[in-house]
């Protein structure tokens, strides 16, 4: 979203007018004049220039071939699209409906009717989004259990999937995401982006503050220094989480070893906790004391899933071991890969830099499990919406 509304303190909507076979002429003059609508003419060629708009209004005549224009549109934007019809057509009703529009507006109308419509459009979808969006935050109450390297696949074959996928580093004073990922060092940070605008976060800065590490997988780096950690609250990490649910179909988030605001703010956000041991008896123990601690904290026990990463190390216990001191079930099994470390020194993920490697088949088997069947481009070529086990818990 591009800016603000100063007196109301709301998020001013970024619309895009399309005029195709119509003119401005068909829209109120006071509509014409709002700061938050951009005039555009249709391009034929199916590039008309409609990036970061947060809804589309396409204007044409009744004669106009709907369904062709809007499934070019779509094709370059994820924005709600309503349709402006000058004059009636016959079999409207079926046709919006099977071209996926917002919703339809016979021309003329008054100006609040369509700017009712349109922001009626943005709200419903940001609603719709945040209730889709997964957030799966993985952590570990002891240092060197592996739980960032879990947490960057996860994300990394989350994306590669076609799941537009949010990588949050909530490690707020010594995150390794970056170096996992053989980042550069970012000119912007989740320190930046909490303590710089918190308090008119929206959409549009958060797009601002990302790294685009591919086309579905963004990351929002940790504080450069450790002593920024303290400048970030735990209500400024709710409003990130909560806006970013809007953006996203799932949020991975890698969190401190201990039970810090940030770590707290992303459970209360969380559908999903990948609580992460290795097969040592001091990971155990602590991880033996998270689980008390999340049952004191009231957390939901069916959205605690244990890891066992580095499973059938030299000298570590085996799996039944671990599950007795625990008490509960191992849900998810990472077995020992000497290609882990190898990865992360050369800043490529493994399932990417060996995807028939025995870590990477445990994180596809992780991915696959918190997933249902129809995800990513081809379940979109299909009319199948993306979803995670227990979307909207």
């Amino acid at each position: 979203m591009a800016s603000r509304d100063e007196t109301q303190g709301r998020p001013r909507v970024r619309i895009v007018v399309l005029l195709s076979g119509a003119s401005a002429e068909d829209l109120p003059p006071t509509l014409i004049s709002r700061r938050d609508m951009v005039f555009r003419e249709y391009a034929t060629d199916g590039r008309t220039p409609i990036e970061s708009a947060d809804v589309v209004l396409h204007v044409t005549r009744s004669h106009a071939p709907i369904a062709t224009e809007v499934a070019a549109l779509q094709r370059q934007t994820e924005a709600p699209i309503v349709l402006g019809l000058v004059g009636p057509r016959e079999g409207l009703v079926d046709e919006a409906l099977e071209a996926a529009l917002a919703d339809v507006l016979i021309l003329p109308q008054p100006p609040d009717v369509i700017a009712f419509a349109l922001h009626k459009a943005v709200r419903s979808r940001s609603s719709a989004q945040a209730q889709s969006c997964r957030v799966i935050t993985v952590s570990s109450t002891k240092g060197g259990t592996g739980k960032t390297s879990i947490a960057v696949n996860v994300a990394v074959e989350l994306a590669s999937r076609g799941v537009r996928t949010l990588l949050v580093d909530l490690d707020v004073q010594f995150g390794d995401v970056g170096i996992v990922l053989g980042l550069d060092r970012p000119e912007k940070t989740l320190h930046d982006l909490a303590v710089g605008s918190a308090l008119e976060l929206d959409a549009e800065k958060l797009r601002g503050f990302v790294i685009r590490h591919s086309q579905t997988l963004h990351i929002l780096p940790a504080p450069l220094r450790p002593e920024e950690a303290d400048d970030i609250e735990a209500s400024q990490i709710a409003t990130v989480l909560q806006i970013a649910r809007s953006l996203y179909d799932a949020i991975v988030v890698d969190t401190a070893p201990l039970f810090d605001g940030p770590m707290l703010a992303a459970l209360d956000r969380s559908q999903e906790l990948l609580l992460v041991s290795t097969p040592d008896v001091p990971a155990m123990k602590n991880i033996r004391l998270a689980l008390q601690t999340l049952n004191m904290l009231g957390f939901p026990v069916d959205r605690v899933s244990l890891v066992a990463n580095r499973a059938g190390m030299a000298g570590g216990a085996s799996l039944d071991e671990i599950s007795h001191t625990l008490g509960r079930e191992i849900r998810f099994v990472l077995p020992d890969d000497p290609l882990v470390p190898t990865s992360i020194n050369a800043g490529q993920p493994l399932v990417q830099l060996d995807p028939r490697s025995r870590f990477a088949k445990g994180v596809h088997e992780i991915v696959e499990t918190l997933t249902m069947n129809g995800h990513g481009p081809q379940a979109k070529a299909s009319g199948k919406k993306f979803r995670l086990l227990g979307a909207g818990r």
